[in-house]
């Protein structure tokens, strides 16, 4: 950029002060005569300097020597794209006239022969970083905001950030709704997505519906049900989660060591299907499923121990049903007749042991099993009520 001086030797020969306006910083810039503005001298200021800098675009005038006061100039300034004005530095004035970026500055100047030196207007402008816009693509139901703010999708889905900074998004899924995936992110973990404004940019965030499913139990007996999300105890009788949707679910059940296996008794939305011992399916609505636990059947075996030496016997035995630790037979020593319930589905093995001196002289009942004669040890079912006699001599 060219500067207008005027000659030294000129300056001599007026004998008046000459005007200097700086322009500096990284930014560029102009200064000028605002219109309607007082300026004596001559030539008028008008410099300008380009970007990038730092650079210094100098002008100089020289006032005309009207009067023997202080002369008075006026100069406004001008950023040129990408740059900003941010500021007035004013020397070898009586009154300063300049005002933080306000962009006209009006000092007075000195009258010649002060010898308190040149005055000096210098306007300073640094580059504006450029702005990129950041935009976001959502999906479902949810609010995507940012830090700086600037965007809360929702409403404000686009909003433009300075080139270098770091924009931190963070998601909110609303209700019924889970937060899903992000893409176009610098980084990103769980529900917040960081990116760094190089370019315009363009992040997805997905919300995905979260149907419930509940799970209740019916019947007399007990046991446990699971899902996803889902684990219901013997003490719960429902259950409630959200679930994404899409996603693939089986419902589990154990039974308690009384009850029998459990079933499903149907169900709602996704879980109509569910029936008899199965329950799986992909969720995509509000769903429901029962299951029913019933106890296990039981009927009693009642053994009694007969003959001459009946309190010198002893009979004992145990379903091979595991669970009902209670259920086993154990007479002897004082017992001549016990009675124990077993499940519906059991066989109990029963030994007859006689003391010393004294013989087990065999079994009798109906529907003994193998416990016929004198074998021992020997099985009975348990399929129905049953009494069996143990014969001690």
């Amino acid at each position: 950029m060219g500067a207008l001086l005027l000659a030294p030797a000129a300056h001599a020969a007026t004998g008046v002060e000459p005007v200097k306006v700086s322009l500096k910083g990284t930014g560029a810039g102009k200064a000028f005569i605002p219109e309607g503005g007082k300026y004596r001298g001559s030539p008028e200021i008008k410099c300008s300097y380009a970007s990038p800098g730092p650079q210094t675009g100098v002008c100089e005038t020289i006032m005309s020597d009207e009067g023997e006061g202080w002369e008075q100039v006026f100069v406004t300034v001008e950023a040129a794209p990408g740059s900003k004005f941010v500021g007035w530095v004013v020397k070898n004035t009586e009154f300063e006239g300049c005002s933080g970026t306000f962009p006209t500055c009006a000092p007075f100047v000195e009258p010649s022969g002060t010898g308190s030196g040149e005055a000096e207007i210098i306007a300073t402008f640094d580059l504006v970083p450029p702005k990129f816009p950041l935009t976001i693509a959502k999906t479902g139901e949810g609010t995507i905001v940012s830090s700086p703010a600037g965007i809360n999708c929702g409403s404000e889905c686009k909003a433009e950030f300075t080139e270098g900074s770091t924009v931190t998004l963070t998601a909110s899924p609303a209700s019924g709704y889970a937060f899903t995936s992000w893409a176009g992110c610098t980084e990103h973990a769980g529900l917040t997505c960081k990116v760094t404004m190089a370019k315009a940019l363009t992040v997805k965030a997905t919300f995905t519906a979260t149907p419930s499913l509940t799970v209740e139990k019916a019947g007399s007996g007990s046991g446990k049900a699971t899902a996803t999300g889902i684990s219901c105890d013997a003490s719960c009788s429902k259950a409630t989660a959200a679930i994404k949707t899409g996603t693939s679910v089986t419902v589990k059940t154990v039974s308690s060591k009384s009850s029998e296996a459990a079933v499903f008794e149907g169900g709602t939305g996704s879980a109509s299907g569910c029936s008899g011992a199965t329950c799986t399916f992909t969720i995509s609505a509000n769903s429901s499923v029962k299951v029913k636990f019933d106890p296990t059947p039981t009927k009693t075996l009642t053994v009694n121990l007969t003959g001459p030496a009946a309190y010198k016997g002893k009979v004992s035995g145990k379903g091979i049903v595991k669970g009902l630790l209670s259920s086993a037979i154990a007479c002897g020593a004082g017992c001549t007749s016990q009675t124990e319930t077993f499940p519906a589905t059991d066989t109990v093995t029963l030994t007859a042991l006689a003391a010393t001196g004294y013989t087990f002289a065999g079994w009798s009942g109906s529907e003994a099993g193998t416990c016929t004669g004198k074998t021992s040890p020997c099985t009975i079912s348990t399929s129905a009520n049953k009494t069996l006699s143990a014969k001690f001599e």
